[in-house]
């Protein structure tokens, strides 16, 4: 009947009533400072991290396609004659029109126009994060030539003084610094930068800079081609020839300087083919021309002859004199060019490190260069005993890596040998370029008198008029070359459209929340997990095994003495007395009784009552024995204030008897048995013989037998002796007792089948409105020291 009453409860678990509202709250109320620490714990993290996330902005433009703006129909010239295309309605393509824009050979137009530009991303270091800037900033970085491993790499850099900085960067594992001049090419086996200050960077504000710290990103046009495609988005409304352009990006200048870019060129691109067909007319009219050219051959001769008497083509000898001059010059100019050309293979070659092993060919070297020639040989015979070294050993030794460093500073001078060299060959091309702009000055003062002669001829000419026809139509042409307008135009200018990531305040939010859902979820495994039963209403709730009392809370204790006889006016002087009566009631039974406590485990106040009850029958009558049976860790004889130099071990052990190890106590008709000596087997001696001859001794010469067991949660002896027993009281404290406890306990006591079983709820708090306190009553507390002494260990409360 009890199993069945106890299966009804288990399955009534889930129901929700006033007392799980009540312990929710106790719950809530108890750990209030959860959500208090929480909440504002996850709001300062959540405003951090918004703080660190940097505003990404939507940059929007409109193209209309195909729109209908044109020169006037009646003009007298117009492209009418040669494209048949029509005005409005005609359809366009929205989809085709937007995969050329987003097609990669465009992108890669607009980002080579922006090299210069988009190339270096720079950066403020700040303390808690770094800003990307766009402008501003006190130095700008051309990439003249970078090793490809160094592509999207920080570099950091440090303002010195006013003409100096220091560059720091990653070469593999190896931090490797830098120091520079502005203005000036920094070179190195990895790359060669030019780093030069804005004229924003004035003298006066170094001190200011010394101490910032600032980087820049160096990137391939591959990747910004790749990310640009990636961030770029294109709309198309319905119903419409209207195509929207938007670009995402933390900077706003860039993505507007880029979407500009782009309708730019896309705008050149769609007049290309207009374009080409122009030129397909022009093309067409000069095969026209030649053919009649060859008719005007009768006025050629007659332009010759005039051209002989006027001695036009006796040119004066200045004029060969300038011409043999230029050609000169121009001679010289493209093998100075060629020179350039090769001394940037070479810088290349050895910058991107193609051939580490071997010197770059000798197509780079010019013949007339001696030191370049002598230390490209040294640098081969250098590579040579490098490679000899390599061979010959296999682990590199210090004059393998003095040969690596002598290799590597070679080099070194040669790039920079190769820069100064390409600077002076540019300067002497200049001068030559000077030389050419003035003779090509006194070219051009000489009359053109042969051009307009041979045109006045062909005037006179009987094809005069269908020459002169094909000549309109070609000027026809060029002006109508010069009226092509793009059908697409741009309707709106780039513009910031708002902020689109991050929202600040729903991070935030996001972050509160979550403290919120937390907070609950500690409090909800609280509830569930670590709520302890507070009042005996609770443990009556939870369990059908009978309750026999509950035993209030004493905030201040003794650890040693009797509270119901020292204090016997006290509160829980009268909890024991309603013990003591409820006890009549579990067993009705005639005759002597022996009664076990036990608990789950150590400080819930076993010890305590076990005396204290005992105490409280042998005070109303009855002769008691008290039997300290806890053989692992006694405390009985602590708070007795005994010593147990022989009891039940020594018994056990047929060392004494019975009778010469029970001790009296200062409360008449209670006798005490003490443990005796710790034992090396504890459980064994509880399981011997001996021991039912000494309960069966204290129910023949007894009329109560006291039982103080070990923790049942810890050691089985308690559930052993349970079957001699004829009350069981379970103590169970409202600092530990759980409603996983108490369900684990009845799921033993019907497994057992344990009979007249019983909970005492120890630690009770009530409000003192209707019961009586004494001015002792705060005075005691209960429970006692509780630990093994090997393996065991446990609070100092039992």
């Amino acid at each position: 009947m009890l199993k069945i009453k106890r299966l009804a409860k288990k399955q009534n678990v889930g129901a929700v009533k006033f007392d799980d509202l009540r312990i929710i709250l106790r719950t809530i109320t108890q750990n209030w400072y959860v959500p208090i620490i929480l909440v504002p714990l996850l709001y300062l993290i959540g405003y951090f991290v918004a703080y660190t996330k940097f505003e990404t902005y939507e940059v929007v433009t409109q193209l209309l396609l195909k729109n209908n703006d044109q020169y006037a129909r009646g003009a007298i010239i117009g492209d009418g004659d040669f494209y048949s295309s029509s005005g409005g309605g005609s359809f366009v393509d929205n989809t085709n029109e937007t995969r050329v824009i987003k097609s990669f050979n465009l992108i890669q137009k607009v980002v080579e126009k922006l090299k210069s530009r988009i190339q270096v991303s720079y950066y403020i270091v700040g303390r808690v994060r770094t800003a990307e800037q766009f402008s501003g900033m006190p130095f700008s970085v051309s990439v003249n030539n970078l090793f490809p491993g160094l592509y999207e790499q920080p570099f950091r850099i440090q303002i010195t003084d006013a003409n100096h900085y220091q560059l720091e960067y990653k070469e593999g594992q190896q931090e490797v610094t830098k120091y520079g001049e502005f203005g000036n090419e920094i070179i190195d086996v990895n790359f060669n930068l030019l780093i030069s200050r804005q004229p924003s960077f004035d003298t006066s504000i170094t001190n200011n800079l010394k101490g910032r710290q600032f980087e820049f990103i160096p990137h391939s046009l591959e990747s910004l081609v790749s990310i640009f495609l990636g961030k770029l988005k294109i709309t198309n409304p319905d119903y419409t020839n209207i195509l929207v352009l938007s670009l995402e990006d933390n900077l706003v200048d860039r993505a507007k300087l880029f979407l500009d870019t782009l309708s730019i060129e896309y705008i050149t691109s769609t007049l290309k083919s207009r374009f080409d067909l122009n030129e397909r007319t022009l093309q067409y009219i000069d095969i026209q021309m030649n053919q009649i050219s060859d008719i005007l051959k009768y006025f050629e001769d007659t332009l010759q002859n005039y051209k002989s008497r006027k001695a036009i083509l006796n040119l004066p000898r200045e004029e060969s004199d300038y011409f043999s001059k230029i050609s000169t010059y121009d001679n010289q100019k493209s093998m100075y060019k060629l020179q350039i050309q090769s001394l940037n293979d070479l810088e290349n070659y050895i910058i991107e490190d193609k051939d580490p092993q071997f010197l770059p060919p000798s197509v780079f070297i010019s013949s007339n260069d001696a030191f370049l020639s002598k230390e490209t040989n040294h640098l081969y015979n250098l590579q040579i005993s490098l490679n000899e070294a390599l061979n010959a050993n296999k682990e590199e030794g210090f004059p393998i890596k003095i040969l690596h460093q002598t290799v590597k500073k070679t080099k070194e001078d040669l790039l920079i040998y190769i820069n100064n060299s390409r600077n002076a060959t540019k300067k002497l091309i200049g001068n030559l370029d000077d030389e050419i702009e003035v003779y090509t000055s006194n070219i051009r003062s000489i009359p053109e008198k042969q051009r307009d002669l041979l045109g006045i001829q062909r005037q006179l000419d009987v094809n005069e008029g269908l020459y002169n026809f094909l000549l309109q139509k070609r000027a026809n042409v060029f002006i109508a070359r010069a009226s092509i307008i793009a059908e697409t135009r741009m309707i709106e200018d780039p513009r910031p459209s708002g902020k689109v990531y991050p929202d600040k305040k729903k991070i935030i939010l996001q972050f509160v929340f979550a403290g919120v859902i937390i907070s609950v979820f500690i409090l909800l495994i609280k509830f569930v997990f670590f709520t302890t039963i507070q009042d005996i209403l609770e443990l009556k709730d939870i369990t059908n095994t009978p309750v026999i009392c509950d035993l209030v809370f004493v905030r201040k204790m003794s650890p040693v003495g009797i509270i119901v006889d020292e204090e016997p006016k006290s509160h829980i002087a009268e909890s024991f007395r309603t013990l003591r009566t409820n006890l009549q009631y579990l067993n009705t039974q005639i005759g002597p009784k022996m009664i076990l406590l036990t608990s789950n485990s150590p400080g819930e106040g076993k010890t305590f009552c076990s005396i204290n009850l005992a105490t409280m029958l042998a005070k109303g009558g009855k002769k008691v024995l008290l039997l300290e049976l806890d053989l692992h860790k006694p405390r009985v004889q602590k708070a007795l204030e005994m010593t147990a130099e022989i009891g039940i071990s020594t018994i056990i052990a047929k060392q004494n008897s019975i009778e010469e190890c029970i001790r009296h106590t200062k409360i008449e008709k209670l006798d005490v048995l003490l443990s005796g000596p710790i034992p090396p087997n504890p459980s064994e001696m509880v399981l011997s013989n001996e021991m039912k001859e000494i309960l069966q001794y204290g129910k023949t010469y007894y009329d109560i037998v006291m039982v103080d067991t070990p923790p049942a949660g810890l050691i089985s002896d308690s559930i052993y002796l349970m079957q001699f027993a004829d009350i069981s009281l379970f103590v169970t404290n409202t600092k530990f007792a759980t409603k996983t406890i108490i369900r684990m306990i009845d799921d033993v006591i019907d497994d057992k089948g344990i009979k007249n079983f019983a909970f005492v709820l120890n630690g009770v708090k009530r409000r003192r409105t209707g019961y009586y306190y004494s001015k002792y009553s705060g005075k005691y507390g209960y429970g006692y020291g509780y630990g093994y002494g090997y393996g065991y260990g446990y609070g100092q409360n039992n």
